[in-house]
């Protein structure tokens, strides 16, 4: 993140380059700031229902509580991170009945041992406490290609894990590095995944977005390529998704049968994480969102009805601050975060 035979082929790979056109945001809605003068942002979790969000801070490694734009002296956890290049405190999620068992998860990078690990904490008193490291051992990579994200669907957690700078392990199936993982919410695996492990898709370099579809178990990813080919996923249970040894641009990539992305970015953008927002603003309504790091623009991605294609790359915001996380958030608004602040788009 914050880096990272024939002519059927050929056919497919044009389709996956889709154009991005400019496009102001709908009638009748503005961009305002929700809360300044933030300390590194990486992904938000709201309590649906409620104003509280809880987000984590990359650098502090502190997991913060916000009740609608009063935000908490005191942390919910304070992680010993190791914030070395694009690492520390990552992705969050909650349970789907967090409102029952209080269960919130964080990725992160924690500092000694140095490894990521993802760790499922009670809260209590806006306090997180008795953790559980339910993934531990997953081996950092000099500061990048962390993948770093969490997404429930369908009541299972899924955890996008990147290759830690050794393409060969993104194409190894034994290993958990360069994968999206499918885990239980205790972290054991469950039946049904392709490798007898918790391997649910491979070849993937930087996967540093998850979202999927409400009310589907459909799962999209945004990835991180190297000097070209940041990449939108849409993730299918056993596929190889082409990250390897001596991939070429613009290529489906290596390995067997490798599955080409929906959007193909042949100049990197940087693209961070996503969300399928169905919401207040019926304008916004029905697209996947994602925000870009290297320019800070917000892309609405217009599906097809099956959400199975990208029928548009619509820019709905420019700004001047990479876009760290899009989400859902208080009053049912879409909200997205940069390196510095927390932003909404709601009725002018």
């Amino acid at each position: 993140m914050i880096k990272r035979p024939a002519l059927l082929a050929c056919a497919l790979l044009l389709l996956a380059l889709i154009p991005t056109s400019s496009q102001a945001l709908p009638k009748g809605t503005k961009v305002e700031l929700y809360k300044g003068g933030l300390a590194f942002p990486i992904d938000m979790a709201w309590v649906e229902g409620t104003k509280k969000i809880f987000f984590t801070e990359k650098d502090s490694g502190r997991i913060r509580v916000m009740v609608g734009k009063d935000l908490k002296s005191r942390a919910c956890v304070d992680l010993d991170v190791d914030p070395e290049g694009e690492q520390g405190a990552l992705g969050i999620a909650l349970h789907p009945r967090f409102k029952k068992n209080n269960f919130l998860y964080v990725y992160y990078t924690n500092a000694s041992p140095n490894e990521h690990r993802v760790t499922r904490f009670t809260v209590r008193n806006d306090r997180c406490v008795d953790p559980n490291h339910i993934v531990t051992g997953l081996q950092t990579g000099g500061g990048y290609h962390n993948g770093g994200q969490l997404e429930f669907v369908g009541g299972d957690l899924y955890v996008s894990v990147g290759e830690a700078h050794e393409p060969s392990e993104a194409q190894d199936r034994s290993s958990r590095l360069g994968k999206i993982l499918r885990l239980n919410p205790n972290g054991s695996v469950p039946e049904g995944n392709p490798f007898d492990n918790a391997v649910w898709s491979y070849g993937h370099r930087n996967p540093f977005g998850l979202a999927h579809k409400p009310g589907t178990r459909q799962i999209y990813s945004s990835e991180n390529g190297p000097s070209c080919d940041d990449e939108v996923n849409k993730i299918v249970k056993g596929k190889n998704y082409g990250w390897g040894p001596n991939y070429d641009c613009g290529s489906a990539g290596v390995g067997p049968n490798p599955k080409g992305p929906m959007v193909r970015y042949e100049n990197i953008i940087v693209p961070t994480d996503m969300w399928w927002y169905r919401g207040r603003l019926k304008s916004l309504s029905g697209s996947l969102y994602m925000g870009d790091y290297g320019n800070g623009r917000l892309h609405r991605l217009v599906m097809n009805k099956s959400g199975t294609n990208v029928t548009a790359d619509r820019i709905i915001h420019d700004g001047d601050a990479g876009i760290t996380d899009v989400a859902k958030g208080p009053g049912g608004w879409l909200y997205f975060m940069t390196s510095s602040g927390m932003f909404r788009i709601v009725p002018r």
